[in-house]
């Protein structure tokens, strides 16, 4: 378990990461393999599912 100050840390970063619309330092914040899902997906990025799985697929859908 991380503590509250390793928290708040990693919640400020990716905070300003969001706010500066820098894709790269977003994903930073993600696993390799992390599953993203939405109805949106399904429209946006003509995936059945709305499941994206990996930074890759994300990074093109976002």
């Amino acid at each position: 378990m991380i503590s509250r100050e390793q928290a708040d840390h990693f919640a400020r970063e990716w905070i300003a990461a969001w706010n500066s619309h820098d894709l790269g330092k977003i994903l930073l914040h993600y696993s390799a393999d992390f599953t993203m899902s939405s109805p949106r997906i399904a429209v946006v990025a003509q995936e059945p599912s709305g499941v994206l799985t990996g930074k890759a697929a994300v990074a093109t859908y976002w």
